[in-house]
């Protein structure tokens, strides 16, 4: 049973990213990398953070790394960066007007998405609820894997 459901995960996982490459070929989010949309996600979700915030949300990563995310990401006037003047180590980090529409339109794509895996399945109320159920277990368990648990 077991590979039955990995499989059946892969198989779905893959028509969900046929869809993702349908969606960017009518209206592009641009040429962002996941990396960047999940640095827009955090940014649109928590309003301006550090550079040491963000890369504190991405365990494996360097800081390095997500600093020339973030510096590729200014250049391109997706998001603003503010050294503090009394610590000039501290850069503050806030989405743009361009970063909040790119951020909108892969948000609204991946409603999209989901909007019509649910339709395709047509889950039943107590099937909601335990399909709920299931997520936030998973959830719960890749938060404490991925050190997560201690820092939301």
């Amino acid at each position: 049973m077991g590979l039955d459901l990995s499989k059946a995960i892969l198989d779905l996982s893959f028509r969900m990213r046929l869809i993702k490459a349908m969606q960017e070929e009518q209206v592009s989010s641009g040429d962002l990398t996941e990396r960047d949309l999940m640095i827009l996600e955090l940014l649109a979700e928590h309003g301006e953070m550090t550079v040491s915030g963000i890369a504190a949300s991405y365990p494996n990563v360097s800081t390095s790394t997500i600093s020339t995310n973030i510096t590729r990401l200014w250049r391109d006037k997706i998001l603003t960066k503010t050294i503090n003047p009394e610590n000039q180590r501290i850069t503050t980090v806030t989405l743009t007007e361009n970063g909040k529409k790119a951020f909108d339109v892969y948000n609204q794509q991946r409603t999209e998405r989901f909007q019509r895996l649910f339709e395709a399945i047509n889950v039943t109320d107590d099937e909601k609820v335990v399909f709920l159920n299931i997520i936030n277990r998973a959830i719960k368990a890749f938060d404490k894997q991925l050190g997560l648990d201690k820092r939301i």
